[in-house]
């Protein structure tokens, strides 16, 4: 990152930080008790307040602070930057059709992730005769269009998304590249972190059922120097704790 894009990064992340805390006073402490009684087992008020905290910060971080760093970071390499990119067009009905039943075959267990092989199927259906040609829409997380292998569609999701979450995104992951297929499209889901110790020990079950983690999935660093350059992960994290650590003596003024 150079400074340019450090201090947006920095400011970004300060400002998200400041607005997600919010006071507590005795009343909504209580409050807090009465809507979760068994947390007492193993939380005091201010660990309650704390997990109270952290459940609001997750939810904002994915739809507001997320995909802002990405944009944040991608602009430094990269013009054509959009958040939330709707993107229409005509394609087979037989190719839409082959998209979801490829994504209820992977539900339903009948086949296993292979991004190629499925990539494959969608843009060679056999169809002979007339090709019906209906209109589809996806809106991508991230969208870059310079994006220096082609043109970059992200769905930005929690590392641990439910069965609905992934058979969706890849029905828009598959949707996209149909779409933009004499381009070389690039099309993956992004975990901005990840909870497991290295990416070989990535092990939930219901987006391993569905996605190709090899090829559909950026984990953690691989998603920020993606976009970004290597090491932007590292500087990231060096970021994060710079403001941290101001956070941590405004407090104490």
């Amino acid at each position: 990152m150079n400074s340019t894009t450090r201090q947006a990064v920095y400011d970004l992340l300060k400002s998200f930080a400041q607005q997600s805390v919010k006071r507590y006073g005795p009343q909504d402490i209580e409050e807090l008790k009465q809507a979760h009684p068994f947390h007492k087992l193993f939380l005091n008020d201010a660990g309650l307040i704390a997990a109270k905290r952290e459940r609001s910060a997750v939810t904002r971080m994915g739809m507001f602070l997320f995909p802002r760093l990405a944009k944040s970071i991608a602009s430094e390499r990269y013009q054509q930057v959009i958040l939330e990119h709707k993107m229409q067009g005509l394609i087979a009905k037989s190719t839409v059709d082959a998209i979801a039943r490829i994504a209820r075959e992977l539900r339903s267990g009948q086949r296993r992730p292979n991004h190629a092989a499925e990539l494959a199927e969608v843009l060679h259906v056999d169809d002979h005769g007339d090709q019906e040609m209906v209109s589809v829409r996806v809106i991508a997380d991230i969208f870059i269009g310079d994006f220096e292998r082609g043109p970059l569609f992200v769905e930005i999701k929690t590392p641990k998304p439910n069965l609905d979450i992934g058979s969706a995104t890849k029905q828009k992951i598959l949707t996209f590249l149909a779409l933009r297929a004499r381009d070389n499209p690039q099309a993956y889901v992004a975990f901005p972190y990840n909870p497991y110790p290295t990416r070989a020990d990535y092990s939930h079950s219901l987006t391993k059922k569905i996605m190709d983690v090899r090829d559909e999935i950026l984990i953690g660093e691989e998603f920020w120097d993606t976009i970004g350059s290597t090491g932007t992960f590292d500087q990231l994290l060096e970021v994060i704790e710079e403001v941290s650590s101001v956070l941590r003596k405004e407090r104490e003024l």
